[in-house]
């Protein structure tokens, strides 16, 4: 690996050190808007259990904790130590009243119980995932009927947006919709909404 994807490697890719809080200030301000969308499209509601899978510097967990409130549960995972302490500051006061928990995780890996939760919320990390077992664990852990929002700038998702589609198909989740929403300073966002199937 050359100097240039190293160091975009601990800003980005695996955030660390002062590179990866560089990297939190930078998504918390490029994200804002995804991260927006993301928790609006997964339409939460109060005392809704949510999983945000790399949650970065903590944007999108907050405003999840603002829609499910207190009653709720938000769980963030996250395997940059980075990452986690930047979301664990943002969301102080939740996290110390104990409905938003931060840890160490990813896709593949939630260590969440079975069908435990409402809604799954992945904001620009979708391109960093073995995507098949990363759909098998979210599939797993999602409520019959549960929703999975993703959205990823499409410059770094590195496959055309169907492949994503259908390996999360090919997992079984069901009812896609597939859109596109301009950026000014970018590339698109991707957006995608997926269902576990209902019973």
């Amino acid at each position: 690996m050359t100097v240039l994807p190293r160091v975009l490697d601990a800003v980005f890719g695996h955030p660390r050190g002062l590179a990866g809080r560089l990297g939190g200030a930078l998504m918390a301000r490029g994200n804002a808007g995804q991260e927006r969308w993301a928790v609006s499209a997964a339409g939460l509601h109060p005392e809704e259990h949510v999983l945000v899978v790399g949650p970065g510097p903590g944007v999108g967990l907050a405003l999840a904790a603002e829609a499910v409130g207190p009653d709720g549960l938000v769980v963030g995972v996250d395997p940059s130590a980075t990452m986690r302490r930047l979301a664990q500051a943002r969301c102080a006061a939740p996290v110390t009243a104990e409905y938003v928990r931060v840890r160490a995780g990813r896709a593949e890996r939630t260590d969440c119980e079975d069908a435990s939760m409402d809604a799954v919320i992945s904001v620009n990390n979708v391109m960093l995932w073995d995507r098949p077992a990363g759909f098998r664990e979210l599939l797993r852990v999602l409520r019959p009927g549960g929703r999975l929002v993703i959205t990823v700038h499409r410059h770094v998702l590195g496959v055309p947006p169907q492949q994503v589609v259908s390996d999360a198909v090919a997992a079984g989740f069901v009812e896609p919709e597939l859109t596109f929403r301009r950026r000014r300073a970018t590339s698109d966002a991707v957006q995608l909404l997926l269902r576990r199937p209902a019973p």
